[in-house]
């Protein structure tokens, strides 16, 4: 994204800018890393992701993708059970030489050579959560930011304005 300037004082507009910029940014490097960790087989994830911005008493940043890309930052897929307390048994060696896991094999729909599996278990490609913890961090010490210079300018502008009727009353009486 490139740097963009923010006029002071920092108005409602400049302030719905930014984070549409930065809801649009987080899809880029979302996409940036699912295409450097390869999780690109069919491109449905890259592909996949969307951003929405809503406005009311409060402001909503929305993003939705796939809900396998989760599985993929985790590591996890087919055989993996919710709630097993992390004990994986297909990630035990001796059951995965036993059922023949270790070993490339086809995978997919088709069962065609293009598509086969390494044999090892599958890893963590996290994608995901690390990028978006530290955004979201970013994201409020901006928000708080131009927030607070928002408020301050607002207030300034009623205080420039209380003073100035106080100067223009003044000045009238003066000139009685």
């Amino acid at each position: 994204m490139a740097e963009r300037k923010i006029t002071r004082p920092v108005s409602e507009a400049d302030i719905r800018k930014w984070e549409q910029d930065w809801m649009e940014m987080m899809i880029t490097i979302w996409r940036e890393q699912i295409t450097r960790l390869g999780i690109v087989d069919t491109m449905k994830l890259y592909n996949d992701i969307t951003g929405s911005l809503s406005h009311g008493e409060q402001v909503t940043i929305a993003h939705e993708f796939m809900k396998y890309g989760i599985y993929v930052a985790a590591g996890v897929g087919n055989g993996y059970n919710k709630g097993n307390g992390g004990d994986l048994d297909i990630l035990d060696p001796a059951l995965r030489k036993a059922a023949r896991l270790d070993k490339p094999r086809s995978r997919g729909p088709r069962w065609s050579t293009k598509h086969m599996t390494t044999g090892k278990p599958r890893e963590k490609r996290d994608w995901f959560v690390r990028k978006y913890l530290r955004s979201i961090y970013v994201l409020g010490d901006v928000e708080r930011g131009l927030y607070g210079e928002a408020y301050m300018g607002t207030l300034s502008n009623v205080v420039s304005g209380l003073f100035s009727t106080i100067k223009e009353k003044t000045n009238a009486l003066r000139n009685l």
